[in-house]
């Protein structure tokens, strides 16, 4: 998972068993999976925990994204919701190539690279210090447009976690490719970076408030204002009024939570590069 989320004692167990996690290879959207750890920092800490993150743990990202072992790591400040009655504020999320990737996300010779000599209850004491983790998830891609990643992320994040009734799996995996038709449009018109569908994997079990999520991304604030929705589906080509088409996007799902992330550091690999046609 996310370093962030490993306990002491799991960090203590890698160290002593020196084990080093299968490296990410070329995956399609389908292969690759994310955690996403949930921060919670008390008022008057975000200076102290941001340093954290970006002086002590992003050097240990780097070197696993380099090594291979990461394709992928991105912090967020969350602007809605807000307030002191929210359970976080910040969010960090890590991406992966494979499932076994994620088995042992910090191989000892990694963290002995970048910390030589590191004392690892220390290194835990302090982070728990700066926030407290919240919960954790996984999840794996299911989708996303456009089919590369962005070579740089955007800038603001719109995460909306879904409730999908027992066995409607078929009915709502099919609206989502009719909004993704409206995504498209959106990115060929400038007003959206990206989008991508994720199915959860970890926790299991069918009391969990949402199983589905859709992460849409924005370079720009004013972009989430001013849909023209009716206009959208007409361009799309759905073949149906935008009516018929919320109409449809109600029934296969209940829209469980809906959360604005800001972008604030980031690590990933290079994009891979197209070979040109002949």
């Amino acid at each position: 998972m996310n370093v962030l989320n490993v306990t002491a004692q799991r960090l203590s167990m890698c160290l002593l068993a020196g084990l080093w996690c299968v490296g990410a290879t070329p995956a399609s959207a389908q292969d690759r999976y994310v955690t996403v750890d949930y921060m919670k920092v008390a008022p008057g800490g975000d200076d102290g925990y941001l340093q954290l993150e970006q002086k002590t743990w992003k050097p240990l990202h780097e070197a696993r994204v380099k090594a291979g072992n990461a394709a992928g790591w991105y912090l967020y400040q969350v602007l809605s919701p807000s307030g002191s009655g929210v359970d976080h504020n910040y969010v960090t999320v890590a991406l992966y190539n494979s499932f076994e990737a994620m088995e042992n996300p910090f191989p000892t010779a990694l963290l002995t690279q970048v910390h030589p000599g590191v004392n690892m209850t220390q290194f835990i004491t302090k982070t728990n210090a700066a926030r407290d983790l919240v919960r954790s998830e996984t999840w794996r891609w299911v989708d996303q447009t456009p089919a590369v990643p962005l070579a740089k992320p955007a800038r603001f994040l719109m995460v909306e976690s879904m409730r999908v009734p027992a066995g409607g799996d078929d009915a709502y995996l099919a609206v989502e490719k009719l909004w993704r038709k409206i995504h498209e449009v959106r990115i060929k018109e400038d007003t959206l970076s990206n989008w991508g569908l994720l199915t959860r994997v970890f926790p299991g079990g069918s009391d969990y408030p949402y199983g589905y999520a859709t992460m849409s991304g924005y370079s720009r604030f004013k972009d989430f204002a001013g849909l023209d929705l009716a206009g959208l589906t007409t361009r799309a080509t759905l073949g149906m009024t935008v009516d018929e088409l919320s109409d449809k996007t109600v029934k296969s799902r209940d829209l469980a939570r809906g959360e604005l992330w800001l972008l604030v550091d980031y690590v990933q690999a290079p994009a891979p590069t197209r070979t040109p046609s002949p």
